[in-house]
């Protein structure tokens, strides 16, 4: 979630600053491009040439124009059925439909520190300058972009809005020439009053380029409410520059809305197939070692109290978001385990100091009255409501990841916080307290190395032994509790070890709409794929031009993967593995996005992992309590739960 911005006109006669180069080299060729889902480096990005330091700041001043400029490129007029909003000829700032002027805006009011400029008449105001496109002028601006003190990406902003004496329901895109650095443009809505505009993604063009953009594929940020695109209400056409650092100009020419007639139409991408259901031989699934019984009893029907003390920054400051009352609900409702993520080194007060300790003479020091307020209230909740409690350490923040992972302090860090978590609990005769070493380690890419989490992990283990012999430790391997990684890898060097997998296969189902991940376009897929339900365009199921090939080839094959069997194909090398080692596999993350799937489709989800989970005898803990993820309903904007979600009693085998 990012702040909302204020944005503010800026009068650029009063700014000062630098020279910016404009525009780059430029060929005789011109290309068409569509909309990118995330921006490229701006790897091309021409730097000015190195100013002197005076000790005071240069005049900014904009590149001069020629008296006649020879055009490199020609740009086509646009005729058809849409309107042309401007083509800058008339050489000022006032849109071709009159009555409304280009304006700029900066990140000031954030506390950012990016310049804008662009050229300016008599009266001081932003005017089209002259063009190297065939036509006479272009809309340009320069800038230079400075976070200062803001707190996210630094931003710059160009547009004009449209008068309200049209009916824009009737146009289906948006089209402009540019040349210059990478840059969003946003055709903003009535409906959208938190700043989060439908927008799409350029990159860096050095020939004047064609953009073209369906309102169908435009996309919101994510940071606010969604609203549904509808032209009707369309009152502004705006650009957008973002990052630290970057200096660059744009050009723009030529801003079109294309009439719906005019808009490229989806093609039939795929075929409507018969369901292919994957058989497997599963084999003997059994397994001796007296993990496995404990792990059945106090580790299944589990669940995650989720968007808590996991989330980044978020440390227990003797507010119960969370409390005895969700715990008496979960029990009261057949839920055996509570798996409860928490970010364990949040509670050190002088962690930097230690990981960077080279002398081994710094003591990692604790806020024990918070830490260990909120684990004993959990820890005696669910001994009261007969609940299994697993402490799972979770990091959203990603301070352990490839950098940290190879500091000796970082991991002599994670095991003096764990040798400090069980001394605590050491006494307690419960067997059912369990201590999760590091939920999906590196998080946020998963490039932090099995060989170097696993030697962290034994690291962790060695400390945790020192005090407590009796619980019993969850292992899961790097790459987000990776399936394969476990099953090529061997157990660890401690025989009261239980091992987790996470698994949200079929992805593109489980997290259809989720605004976080690359399927936050995606809609209306089913569990289980059903064939008289298909479509032969994969637009319909919320694939656009810009969405990534994974996710796309996700649609497209789910005629394979969108059933229980393929998912079971999936879980299967983990019980293998697990029967092979006679070792103890559990799942403690698993779930399907509800605010944009089907009830239904996700009762028949949970229903197929846990007919899974009976088959292989695989514990199950589910993700999350409330939200998105949620088994139990919430009353209003509160997180509580209030009741178990219809269906997902019998769905889940709850007692």
């Amino acid at each position: 979630m990012r702040s909302i911005q204020k944005f503010s006109l800026v009068a650029t006669s009063a700014l000062t600053a630098f020279l910016i180069a404009c525009g780059g080299s430029s060929t005789d060729s011109t290309e068409e491009v569509q909309p990118q889902q995330v921006a490229e480096p701006d790897t091309g990005t021409v730097e000015p040439p190195a100013l002197p330091d005076t000790g005071a700041a240069p005049a900014f001043t904009i590149p001069e124009e020629a008296a006649e400029i020879t055009p490199a490129t020609t740009i086509p007029a646009e005729e058809g059925k849409g309107i042309l909003l401007d083509d800058m000829e008339d050489g000022n700032n006032e849109i071709l439909l009159g009555g409304t002027f280009w304006y700029t805006y900066d990140d000031k009011d954030n506390d950012g520190a990016s310049i804008i400029l662009t050229p300016i008449n008599d009266e001081g105001y932003p005017k089209a300058r002259r063009s190297d496109n065939g036509t006479n002028y272009t809309w340009a601006v320069y800038y230079k972009l400075d976070k200062g003190d803001y707190q996210y990406d630094p931003y710059v902003g160009w547009g004009f809005e449209l008068p309200d004496s049209i009916d824009y329901s009737r146009f289906g895109g948006i089209t402009y020439w540019y040349k210059g650095g990478a840059h969003e443009v946003h055709v903003e809505v009535s409906d959208v009053t938190d700043y989060d505009v439908h927008l799409a993604k350029f990159p860096v063009a050095r020939a004047w380029t064609k953009a073209t953009v369906r309102f169908k594929d435009l996309e919101q940020g994510g940071w606010g409410k969604e609203v549904e695109f509808n032209a009707k209400n369309i009152i502004k056409i705006s650009f957008q520059a973002k990052g630290d650092g970057k200096q660059d100009s744009v050009l723009i020419d030529n801003v079109y809305l294309q009439d719906s007639s005019e808009v490229a139409k989806d093609s039939a991408d795929m075929k409507i197939n018969d369901p292919v259901i994957p058989v497997d031989t599963i084999g003997d699934i059994t397994i001796t070692n007296p993990l496995q019984e404990k792990a059945m009893k106090y580790l299944n029907k589990g669940i995650n109290i989720t968007n808590w003390l996991e989330e980044n920054g978020t440390v227990f400051k003797g507010e119960f978001k969370f409390d005895e009352a969700d715990v008496k609900l979960m029990a009261e409702n057949g839920i055996k385990s509570l798996r409860l993520p928490i970010d364990l080194d949040q509670y050190t007060t002088n962690r930097n100091k230690f990981v960077d300790d080279t002398t081994g003479t710094i003591e990692l020091e604790f806020d024990d009255e918070n830490l260990f307020t909120v684990l004993d209230s959990f820890v005696e909740w669910t001994g009261r409501y007969g609940m299994s409690i697993v402490i799972d350490y979770h990091e959203y923040d990603n301070s352990y990841n490839t950098i940290s992972a190879k500091k000796p302090g970082y991991t002599k860090m994670m095991a003096t916080v764990w040798k400090h978590v069980a001394a605590h609990f050491a006494a307690n005769e419960r067997e059912d307290i369990f201590y999760e070493l590091l939920n999906e380690p590196d998080m946020t890419n998963g490039k932090v190395t099995t060989a170097n989490w696993r030697k962290a992990a034994k690291e962790d283990i060695d400390s945790i032994r020192t005090v407590d012999k009796k619980h019993t430790v969850i292992f899961g391997d790097a790459k987000w509790y990776d399936i394969k990684l476990l099953a090529n890898g061997s157990p660890l060097d401690d025989d009261n070890v239980i091992y987790a997998v996470h698994t949200y296969d079929p992805f593109v189902f489980t997290h259809q709409g989720a605004d976080w991940a690359d399927t936050k376009t995606i809609k209306n897929l089913m569990f289980p794929y059903d064939k008289e339900k298909w479509s032969e365009y994969s637009a319909d199921f919320g694939v656009k031009k810009n969405t990534v090939a994974w996710v796309a080839t996700g649609v497209k094959d789910y005629y394979k993967n969108g059933n229980k069997e393929a998912i079971l194909s999936v879980v299967l090398p983990a019980k293998k593995w697990a029967v092979k080692n006679n070792v103890p596999v559990i799942i403690n993350e698993f779930g399907a996005y509800r605010n944009k799937s089907d009830a239904q489709s996700v009762l028949n989800y949970l229903t197929a992992l846990r007919e899974i989970s009976d088959t292989l005898q695989i514990p199950l803990q589910h993700w999350g309590y409330t939200g998105g993820f949620a088994l139990f309903e919430s009353e209003g904007a509160s997180p509580k739960g209030t009741k178990l979600i219809e269906g997902v009693k019998e769905a889940y085998g709850l007692e």
